[in-house]
């Protein structure tokens, strides 16, 4: 009966797992499966600036020019675009992904000593186990 409950404890936590907004999301068309990346912004005004960022940094690039930026962000030089351009790739890169990698593990192999385990069902295998030593 413990076990069940166990098991009840795991699925709950690897369905939350799994739910998490962050990281990358599979969406099927007709033809293909894509894999989609979600990015936080703050607001529209976060959202314009990282793009302009982006595209400003690709045409220096290109352009081999030091010396562009756009007049909407003349308040900002360049290496703030450059800045910019750079925390978006970290923001893109699926370090949620992993995140969630190592807590499914962890929860699969009952590596309770894991950083990444949840508390209750490590809670709930503690009692478990020192419901055993009793019985035995």
């Amino acid at each position: 009966m413990k076990t069940n409950k166990i098991n009840k404890q795991k699925l709950k936590c690897l369905s939350k797992i799994a739910n998490s907004p962050c990281g990358l999301k599979k969406e099927q068309n007709a033809r293909h499966t894509f894999s989609t990346a979600t990015i936080p912004f703050d607001d529209h005004t976060d959202y314009l600036s990282k793009v302009t960022a982006l595209l400003e940094v690709c045409v220096l690039a290109l352009d081999g020019q030091g010396s562009f930026h756009s007049k909407t962000l003349n308040h900002q030089d360049l290496d703030t675009c450059v800045k910019t351009v750079l925390e978006m790739a970290i923001e893109m890169m699926p370090h949620d992904d992993m995140f969630k990698y190592q807590q499914i593990l962890a929860i699969l192999e009952e590596d309770t000593e894991g950083s990444h385990f949840p508390d209750k069902l490590k809670k709930l295998l503690k009692s478990n186990a020192d419901e055993k030593e009793e019985n035995a």
